[in-house]
């Protein structure tokens, strides 16, 4: 049997599996473009003849503008000629200076001059420019169009498990399934104690689900509300005077002074968060935390300055737990124990068996290497739950629109589709390649937990407000809506092999309010000063959705979508005609509850032959 471990996760990504990664994508990219049967040629022709285009389009754009700056400064000269040729030739007249007056006659005819060459010359090759600059634009954009649709087959293939396929063909160790689905929640909840995300103040914005050696993980994407404290300022000028005496008698002095005053309140902010979370029965008992100490940006003198002082904090602690009868004892690779500073764990045997001479290894190299990421991951374990938490994977959208992959130029289109999926595969690696570098994750397998009650729905609660989360906001929200929202979703019944869901839009209506703050001023007086700000008002609005696993790829769904059942019965129930298809997944937002006939009409609707109710 092959042996596909990965026991040295940052040498095996930089001598292997960046390159094949690469490679693996240029030849999937290949054998789309064969199967969507375009002619690729043809469209470079094209591509050459746009290009070309264009840039006549562009050409012609700038000198335009050249022209048109010319002209601004014709008008400039000419206005000023004719201002200053009558000042002087009036000036001329006065004094009776003939050189005067023949200077300002000229300049004057200099203004016209430019007027004149203005509106019988330059105005007519700025016409000309424009209009060849537009003439090679619209045959530009003409062509644009015979390219986009020479790439329409291409277009219409790219599907949401592409780049799990070729991930898998780069490194069949870590898998990525289609949907979160009950089964796998259901393996994370009772054997490992993963819970649905209850928070009224977190919605799950997407998920992504997999699994290495058969140990499952998931990455959740979620946005989240606090509040946090805003301050509100307002100001008002006051004046006043004084008198000042002197020698010379008194004076009247006049001031002014700006009073600011402030007042804090309550506002809601929001914020994404992304973390990978992974469940596996090693060390089952123990958990520690490590958080980013920006190690790699630390030099070898630096490093050997950080190491030192930690290990001495380290000895410390492990003193003082002698003394306190508390279990605490520092690891013989003092480096690794410094850097990686896991010293609040809670088991020293298990936090050991973990960490062998090996894994000690491969974390220091991750910690200190300078790229991709270095050390900037957050890793908690909590008993059989381990959380990664990357600065990286905050800005990589793991479940992103197929259409950024749409274009009207084949090359470039290929350069679009392996360069997403080198980052994307680049950005999980390093998001798993802490616990990769744990051997001991990758050699114990759990065992298939088999449970014998179904879950309550065909589509879990993560899948249910993740499909809420793409649909339209302005559909979903409240009308005195003025902040953004917290979607939450409410499992209402399973109908059939659809569940029926209600969309809970949570945010706030801001309502302007005044405080009156007395400041005192410099004229000894307390003035009124107000403060607006805004209060806060939480305001929810609920819609109803139906979701359901179809099951299908992207062009099975486009096939479907199509017939004359499917607009008949969106027409009817939809609301707004909203519906939302990704990853196999379909969900309509409803006008009204669906009766049993409805519902089995829904669930006849995309379904794969021989599924059909």
């Amino acid at each position: 049997m092959k042996d596909d471990s990965i026991l040295e996760p940052l040498k095996m990504f930089n001598s292997k599996f960046k390159q094949l990664q690469h490679e693996n994508g240029e030849k999937y990219f290949e054998e789309l473009v064969k199967e969507s049967k375009i002619d690729a040629n043809a469209n470079r022709e094209t591509i050459k003849k746009y290009k070309n285009e264009f840039e006549q389009g562009q050409y012609y754009e700038k000198k335009e503008g050249s022209v048109r700056g010319i002209k601004i400064l014709l008008v400039i000269v000419g206005i000023a000629a004719l201002i200053s040729g009558l000042a002087m030739a009036f000036s001329g007249i006065k004094s009776s200076s003939a050189l005067f007056i023949v200077l300002g006659i000229a300049i004057f005819a200099l203004g016209i001059f430019s007027f004149v060459a203005v509106f019988t010359k330059i105005n007519k090759i700025i016409e000309e420019r424009k209009r060849k600059k537009e003439e090679f634009y619209k045959k530009a954009s003409d062509l644009k169009v015979i390219a986009y649709n020479q790439m329409a087959p291409l277009n219409s293939l790219y599907d949401y498990y592409m780049t799990s396929e070729i991930i898998e063909h780069t490194s069949p160790l870590i898998q990525l399934d289609d949907i979160f689905d009950a089964d796998k929640y259901e393996y994370l909840h009772e054997k490992f104690n993963l819970g649905e995300v209850t928070d009224p103040n977190t919605s799950v914005n997407y998920v992504v689900s997999g699994s290495i050696v058969g140990n499952p993980f998931v990455i959740v994407n979620t946005f989240n509300m606090q509040m946090v404290q805003k301050v509100y300022t307002g100001s008002i000028v006051i004046h006043w005077t004084t008198i000042e005496r002197s020698k010379n008698g008194t004076r009247t002095v006049h001031h002014s002074q700006t009073l600011t005053a402030s007042v804090t309140k309550p506002a809601p902010d929001y914020y994404y968060d992304t973390r990978l979370i992974y469940g596996c029965d090693a060390a089952p008992n123990l958990s520690f935390g490590h958080e980013p100490k920006n190690i790699n940006g630390m030099n070898e003198r630096q490093l050997e300055k950080y190491v030192k002082r930690e290990t001495k904090k380290l000895e410390e602690k492990e003193e003082k737990a002698t003394k306190n009868g508390e279990n605490f004892t520092v690891m013989a690779n003092n480096e690794f124990d410094a850097l990686f500073n896991g010293d609040d764990r809670d088991n020293e045997v298990e936090f050991r068996l973990l960490f062998t001479p090996l894994a000690q290894k491969n974390m220091l190299d991750l910690l200190k290497s300078k790229v991709p990421y270095g050390d900037d991951f957050y890793f908690y374990k909590h008993k059989k739950l381990n959380y990664i938490i990357s600065s990286h994977s905050q800005n990589f959208d793991y479940n992103p629109d197929m259409s950024i992959f749409h274009h009207f130029d084949v090359d470039e289109a290929k350069k679009n589709f392996v360069e997403f999926n080198d980052e994307y595969y680049q950005s999980l690696y390093f998001d798993l390649a802490p616990l990769l570098a744990i051997p001991s994750y990758q050699q114990i397998k759990t065992q298939e937990y088999i449970y014998n009650t179904p879950y309550r729905a065909n589509l879990t609660s993560y899948e249910h407000e993740s499909l809420a989360n793409r649909f339209d906001k302005d559909l979903l929200k409240h009308p005195e809506s003025s902040t953004s929202l917290i979607i939450k979703t409410k499992f209402d019944a399973k109908n059939g092999k659809s569940d029926q869901v209600t969309i809970e839009a949570h945010s706030f209506k801001a309502v302007k309010q005044t405080t009156v703050v007395s400041k005192l001023g410099g004229d000894g007086r307390m003035h009124a000063v107000p403060v607006v700000w805004y209060e806060y008002i939480p305001i929810v609005k609920n819609t109803l959705m139906e979701a359901k696993n179809t099951k299908l790829r992207k062009n099975e769904y486009l096939k479907e979508k199509n017939n004359s059942e499917f607009s008949q019965f969106m027409s009817q129930y939809s609301k707004n005609n909203a519906i939302i298809y990704e990853r196999g997944l379909f969900s309509v937002l409803l006008d009204k509850e669906l009766d049993e006939n409805s519902s089995l009409k829904f669930n006849s609707l995309l379904a794969r032959k021989g599924e059909k109710e």
